[in-house]
Parts: structure tokens; C-alpha cells; sequence
């Protein structure tokens, strides 16, 4: 129930900020970059044990065709983009059709829900 609570409270305004940039290194990151987005998770939720953390990040990707969304996975340190009807891999594809939704800053994914984040922090909450 704690973990919920937390989840649910908003996300600070640099945090969303970061999460919406993973378009800034271009179609391949590096892996410091990647480090510090991974650093940026822990620091906002000091909370969650490790393995508590989101699996990932996905959000609307903006490097123009053929690209559709793109995904910080935090477990494999990586950062892919991924093409119009290519799958999102690590059970990251069930955010894919919120992440394109305007509405939404970025989705975090995790085991058994996924968090759906406004651009002003808000958390909707969706239970697996």
C-alpha cells in the first residue's frame, strides 16, 4: 500500500522534464546519458528498494519518421527507439498507446502496473 501511495504522488517538474528528453542524444545514447537517466529514477523515487524501481520508460518519440516511441529500459541500461508497428520489447509494449497520447508526458512500466505521467507531474495509476 505504501508503494502504491508513493507511486501515485506527483513527479517533480526536472524529473518529467528529463524523462521527456530521451530524444536529445539522438537514435543512439550514450551510456553515460543512459546512467544518468537511470541516477534521475532512484533520486526521484529514494523510497523503492531496487527492485521496486520502473522496469522502464516509454514515451512518444519526436526524431520524425519512421519513429513512433522510444523506451529507457532500466534493468538492460539502454535507450531504443522503436518504428511504427516494430514491438516494444521487455513488456513495454502495453504503454506504447498511452505513451502517444497527449495527454501524457511518459509512462513508467512496471511488474504489475503502469504509471501514466502528465506533463505537470500528475500520476494516473493503471493496475495490471
Amino acid at each position: 500500500m505504501e508503494l502504491e501511495k508513493r507511486l501515485r504522488s506527483g513527479r517533480s517538474n526536472d524529473f518529467v522534464e528529463a524523462m521527456t528528453k530521451l530524444d536529445v542524444s539522438g537514435v543512439v545514447a550514450t551510456k553515460e546519458k543512459v546512467q544518468e537517466l537511470i541516477d534521475q529514477i532512484a533520486s526521484e523515487l529514494p523510497e523503492l528498494a531496487q527492485d521496486q524501481l520502473p522496469l522502464g520508460i516509454v514515451s512518444k518519440c519526436y526524431l520524425g519518421n519512421p519513429y513512433e516511441v522510444h523506451t529507457l529500459d532500466a534493468r538492460l541500461q539502454i535507450i531504443d527507439h522503436y518504428k511504427r508497428g516494430e514491438v516494444l520489447t521487455n513488456d513495454m509494449e502495453k504503454a506504447r498507446r498511452l505513451a502517444m497520447h497527449p495527454g501524457y508526458a511518459y509512462i513508467e512500466v512496471y511488474t504489475n502496473m503502469i504509471c501514466a505521467v502528465s506533463k505537470s507531474g500528475e500520476v494516473s495509476m493503471i493496475k495490471e
